[in-house]
């Protein structure tokens, strides 16, 4: 397995609200600044589809947590307390004047499939917000660093729930979102070709319609 392209993507909101409905353990929220919610991806070799971890935002809990577990990764920095600002997710280390920061959490268990044409890559330079946009960065510096580590937990944590069939609490189903993933694609396919013959047979009568007038022409 490997990452196809490496980054952060934007799922297809339609996309996500429907693997969401049969999966509720897939991150999903009709807030209208979900859409921009990040996935790291692309990749690619895991069983016959592609997959993409979405990273959930910083909060307090978080700051109980591990760095890493078998199903997530926690994203932070160290900072001087000069730097930590008002909402910051942090604590302090020991008796220093230094805190670790919560920047978010990549969710590998509830990694989901994907397919062309269901997610854009994000371009850090193309995000206006400043102070998102330096997150942004923030989280991908830290997560290429580890690259081979959250490969190998994504394979681990995939294969033992093909080979078992048991999925644990609060993981994605793969089987379940993988048939889901198919079945979406699919419908896209059959509108798209719905689209294509309303176009095909609009643009027959306009073409039917000109040369009827042209003929008109002559004989006027």
């Amino acid at each position: 397995m490997k990452f196809e392209k490496y980054g952060f993507y934007k799922i297809d909101i339609d996309y996500l609200e429907f693997l969401h409905s049969r999966d509720k353990q897939v991150f999903y929220s009709d807030v209208e600044e979900y859409v921009k919610k990040p996935h790291l991806g692309i990749l690619t070799q895991i069983g016959d589809m592609k997959y993409c971890i979405p990273l959930t935002s910083a909060k307090t809990k978080h700051l109980g947590w591990t760095n890493t577990s078998r199903h997530n990764l926690v994203i932070y920095e160290m900072v001087n307390s000069s730097s930590v600002r008002k909402k910051d997710i942090c604590k302090r280390i020991g008796n220093t004047e230094i805190y670790k920061r919560i920047l978010a959490v990549l969710e590998i268990g509830k990694m989901i499939p994907i397919k062309e044409g269901l997610y854009e890559y994000i371009n850090f330079n193309d995000v206006e917000n400043s102070f998102y946009r330096s997150l942004l960065k923030s989280e991908y510096r830290f997560l290429k660093l580890r690259e081979q580590s959250i490969l190998k937990k994504a394979v681990a944590l995939y294969s033992k729930q093909k080979s078992t069939g048991i999925v644990e609490a609060c993981y994605c189903d793969f089987e379940v979102l993988e048939k889901a993933c198919n079945e979406y694609s699919q419908v896209l396919k059959w509108e798209k070709a719905d689209n294509q013959t309303v176009e095909t047979v609009a643009l027959s009568i306009l073409q039917r319609y000109a040369i009827a007038f042209e003929e008109m022409a002559k004989v006027s």
